[in-house]
């Protein structure tokens, strides 16, 4: 079956008709004329995968990375166009949801399109005795893509992972299922975690860690043992956390804490943040999902009083080791999820919340939460535009969007980051 794809839509599905219903289908431009082979049909649409491209577009590319299908879907795409589906992606679940024309929303460009992820989880495959590194097929959990080198890591790091493959084939730790790896962008520092399907001998681990700190001193290796449901770490040597200058303040981050991939888009952010709050230094902030202090530490020294909502166990070490680290005397840690902190936290009368929350969005509590009793200032950073305008449907009740900006952080990506500054007032601002 032939179909011209009208256009992709959020989180890369891309779309055309035929038969009188909407066709859903995993790969095709705006533009191109595709082969397709129907995969389920349902009253109104067709899902589908595509079998040949008839009709290229000219804003395909040659793909950078051979695996790209599994992380990065869009590097057959210019960036610049990237850029422009992403904008109309974003305008279109507005338009849709909420009823609103982002007439002037713009998207900031990262500033790094290749290299810029601090960060990579692979699944290690073993065949023959021999090691290799594979990401998940999209949308199949028992089939895999085999990774050589990804032009989205940073060039230290995907170094770093080939050296490790080398050496675990070497000393046949067939054990290691998973490696994670994060370097930092502020200096050479780098954590690894091996994620184990069996226990392994302390000595090949401590030979391991040995022989990759003599080429990477600033090194620390963590080893965990999945039993179940639950992971247990059962070595340690080195480092346990890395180090990264973000916006005049240092991070320490450990190999199970959350932070920014991209870090250069996320001074960007921050730009943005000041320049749109305008803080007088009388206010008070909560930082809702606050992982190891990001925002609420930096903008701390611009308000009076900071409150860090964080759960996560792995988090809470380091988020304290950071307020100690930079002297930040205003911040209190409030240990648990934003859930059960929104309300006691919204009765002192707060000024500004800042919401960073997961994939899913903000839990109707927090919602609700929020509703009862209103800050002046909600800054919203969503990973997740549907997500997003899911909860701003319910938070328009009562506040206004004063301003929303696109943050390309996963360029050749689907993903795209929204911030939205809501506030009680009329005046908007996009």
């Amino acid at each position: 079956m032939q179909v011209e794809i009208q256009k992709i839509v959020y989180p890369g599905r891309s779309l055309g008709f035929a038969q009188g219903k909407a066709v859903f289908t995993d790969s095709g431009l705006p533009g191109e004329t595709v082969e397709i082979e129907p995969i389920a049909e349902k009253k109104n649409r067709i899902e589908a995968r595509t079998i040949t491209i008839l009709k290229a577009s000219p804003q395909r590319v040659e793909a950078r990375c051979e695996h790209y299908r599994a992380c990065s879907p869009y590097q057959i795409i210019s960036y610049p166009y990237q850029l422009e589906l992403k904008k109309a992606q974003v305008r279109e679940l507005f338009a849709h949801d909420l009823r609103l024309e982002l007439e002037n929303f713009d998207l900031t460009p990262s500033p790094q399109v290749w290299g810029y992820r601090n960060k990579a989880r692979l699944r290690v495959l073993w065949k023959e005795g021999t090691a290799a590194l594979a990401y998940h097929e999209p949308g199949l959990r028992d089939e895999f893509i085999a990774v050589d080198r990804c032009y989205l890591l940073m060039d230290g790091l995907d170094s770093l992972l080939h050296e490790i493959v080398r050496m675990i084939t070497a000393k046949e730790l067939e054990a290691v299922e998973e490696i994670e790896i994060k370097q930092s962008t502020s200096n050479l520092s780098s954590l690894l975690s091996l994620y184990l399907r069996r226990t392994l001998e302390k000595e090949k681990l401590e030979s391991l860690f040995s022989e990759l700190k003599s080429g990477f001193p600033e090194l620390g290796l963590r080893g965990f043992l999945r039993a179940g449901n639950s992971t247990k770490q059962v070595f340690a040597r080195g480092r346990d956390s890395i180090e990264e200058k973000v916006a005049g303040r240092v991070f320490r981050i450990g190999p199970r804490s959350f932070f920014q991939v991209n870090t250069g888009q996320l001074e960007k952010v921050i730009e943005e943040m000041k320049r749109c709050l305008s803080l007088k230094g009388s206010e008070k902030l909560a930082d809702l999902y606050c992982g190891v202090g990001t925002f609420g530490m930096i903008l701390a020294p611009d308000v009076r009083e900071v409150f860090g909502v964080e759960s996560d166990p792995e988090n809470i070490p380091f988020l304290k080791r950071n307020i100690g680290m930079n002297r930040v005397g205003n911040f209190s840690v409030c240990q648990g999820t934003s859930e059960d902190w929104a309300e006691e936290l919204l009765e002192k009368r707060l000024d500004v919340i800042l919401l960073d929350p997961p994939r899913k969005g903000i839990d109707e509590r927090v919602c609700q939460a929020l509703l009862a009793r209103p800050a002046a200032l909600v800054i919203y950073l969503s990973c997740n535009p549907a997500t997003l305008v899911r909860d701003l449907k319910r938070l328009l009740r009562i506040y206004r969007l004063r301003t929303i900006r696109g943050f390309d952080f996963f360029p050749h990506t689907p993903h795209v980051e929204t911030l939205a500054i809501l506030d009680r007032e009329k005046q908007r601002d996009f």
